[in-house]
């Protein structure tokens, strides 16, 4: 398994500006985040926003894009959890794919909403969770994720 400092310099800058955007978002105190993803082809850089009723609409927005426009690069943004030590936290989580690699890069910013009493904090650095395998290109497989064979669930569908 890859780790973090294996990616393109490239795709750090966008994973870096995804995640500012994102704490932006929620440091303005927008509660539910609509997924988004930062799409970058030939140097032109566009954010794409997915209204849909399911958590999965967005990563299959993001299957689409990449299908139908091959970026360079794409960063997914989500809200999520975290845990750590036994508490859990709300973050948001970014999936970084760069066409030219192997691995799609996990990163999870921990955070503590905004409400009436309090203001948004960012709890501690963005945290690198993993990676998954970066198999796009193969008929089997998109944004990182098993389709499904038979009567068998993907892999990802047991988070």
């Amino acid at each position: 398994m890859k780790q973090l400092q294996d990616a393109s310099k490239e795709l750090m800058d966008n994973l870096i500006f995804a995640l500012n955007h994102s704490m932006d978002l929620k440091k303005d105190g927008v509660e539910l985040m609509t997924p988004f993803a930062v799409v970058i082809k030939s140097n032109n850089k566009t954010i794409e926003t997915f209204f849909g009723d399911t958590a999965d609409y967005g990563e299959q927005m993001c299957e689409k894009i990449i299908n139908d426009e091959d970026p360079d690069f794409l960063i997914y943004a989500s809200d999520s959890y975290l845990t750590q030590d036994g508490i859990k936290y709300d973050a948001v989580l970014l999936k970084a794919y760069d066409k030219t690699d192997s691995e799609i890069y996990l990163v999870g910013q921990k955070f503590k909403p905004k409400t009436e009493n309090e203001d948004f904090e960012q709890i501690g650095n963005p945290g690198f969770l993993g990676t998954l395998e970066n198999k796009f290109s193969s008929a089997n497989n998109r944004f990182g994720h098993s389709r499904k064979v038979g009567n068998s669930k993907p892999w990802w569908k047991f988070w």
